[in-house]
């Protein structure tokens, strides 16, 4: 894959080419190389509650042409049925309630003015994939923004939560790498010439009454999912050139345990600097 920015990469396609992304970069930094190198790829199903959301909010208009409203549930014969009738068509199949849940998404997303004008402009890229080469390591990146805004210079990503609470979903940005997501994101759209001045997240709830709401990272912690993301690199890099991928380390370690963990003896007292 040359470098460059794709607009007609599937899904499907661009999850199973070269060319290392956010996703194996957390991997690496959170489990280990191995992980990253060994453990089996999850296959991708049609069956994806985030990937249909993606399309009622990104590309609403096309939705009922891309998924399927299914059983109401996965058991039996007629699931089996529809479900290989939806990977022949290549479209996505969800149960009865999903599909209902989706559509009001949709709407309610839509029915507010500024996120509709924002996502419905002719200036939107939709999932567009982009590859380009990592200066410092000379390895070849990829990331699939949401949407992008040429004329904004904005990424807006979009992420369905079982809550949209600024508590939970602060919580979901360090569990989840979205920090080091804005980063890796925003480099990767300066590497190839499309500049990237503001990021924000659409977080979508799951449940009824389908509530969202906007979020923007500071600036420090993105810097800190930076250098996450730096460090991922860095071992990648040096893996792939030795072919070495190593998991945890083969020494013993002695855990360390914060004082909530004791909860019938006292906590060891902290040595003075």
């Amino acid at each position: 894959m040359q470098p460059g920015i794709y607009p007609d990469i599937s899904n499907e396609d661009y999850h199973a080419d070269a060319g290392i992304s956010k996703t194996g970069l957390w991997t690496i930094h959170e489990k280990s190389p191995a992980h990253y190198a060994y453990a089996p790829r999850k296959e991708e199903t049609y069956f994806t509650f985030g990937e249909a959301g993606h399309i009622a909010v990104l590309e609403p208009e096309t939705f009922e042409k891309r998924v399927i409203r299914g059983p109401d549930d996965r058991r039996g014969n007629k699931w089996k049925d529809m479900q290989a009738y939806a990977e022949m068509e290549k479209k996505l199949l969800l149960t009865a309630s999903d599909y209902d849940a989706m559509l009001i998404i949709r709407d309610t997303i839509h029915a507010n003015p500024r996120l509709n004008q924002i996502i419905q402009s002719q200036q939107s890229k939709i999932e567009h994939s982009t590859y380009w080469i990592d200066d410092e390591t000379k390895v070849l990146c990829r990331k699939r923004d949401d949407l992008y805004r040429p004329d904004l210079a904005m990424i807006l990503d979009v992420k369905t939560s079982a809550s949209a609470h600024p508590d939970a979903f602060t919580r979901s940005v360090v569990n989840y790498g979205y920090h080091a997501q804005e980063a890796f994101y925003t480099d990767g759209g300066i590497a190839s010439g499309q500049p990237v001045e503001a990021f924000a997240f659409l977080v979508v709830e799951k449940t009824d009454p389908f509530l969202f709401a906007l979020y923007e990272l500071p600036p420090a912690i993105v810097d800190e999912g930076r250098a996450i993301m730096r460090k991922s690199l860095s071992v990648y890099a040096e893996c792939e050139k030795t072919g070495v991928w190593p998991g945890y380390p083969d020494d013993v370690q002695e855990l360390s345990f914060q004082r909530w963990a004791y909860r019938l003896t006292d906590a060891p007292q902290e040595e003075a600097a």
